[in-house]
C-alpha cells in the first residue's frame, strides 16, 4: 500500500512492524497496517488516479472556459464537448 511522507523533510521513519520506511521519493510502499499507523501520525494516502486530458469535458461555447458540466460555472453558457467544433 502506497503512503506519502508526513513531512517534506523526512527521509526515513521506523514503522511499527520494525521496518524502516525510506521517504526519499516522498512515498513508500508499506504493509497496510504500518501505512494505517503512518497515516495516523500525519502521513497520508496520495492520488495515485493519474491526470485527466484535454478531450474529457466540456467547453463554453461563449466565454470559452473549460469545465465538466454543460452550463458554464463562470458566465452561465452553454459548453459543448470538448474537441467539437
Amino acid at each position: 500500500m502506497k503512503v506519502a511522507s508526513p513531512d517534506k523533510r523526512c527521509l526515513e521513519i521506523d514503522a511499527p512492524s520494525g521496518r524502516r520506511v525510506n521517504f526519499r521519493t516522498g512515498i513508500a510502499d508499506v504493509s497496510p497496517s504500518d501505512a494505517k499507523a503512518i497515516v495516523k501520525n500525519g502521513g497520508f494516502f496520495p492520488s495515485l488516479s493519474g491526470t485527466t486530458n484535454s478531450g474529457i469535458g466540456f467547453r463554453c461555447s461563449t466565454c470559452g472556459f473549460g469545465s465538466f458540466f454543460k452550463t458554464c460555472s463562470r458566465c452561465g453558457g452553454t459548453a459543448v464537448p470538448e474537441g467539437s467544433k
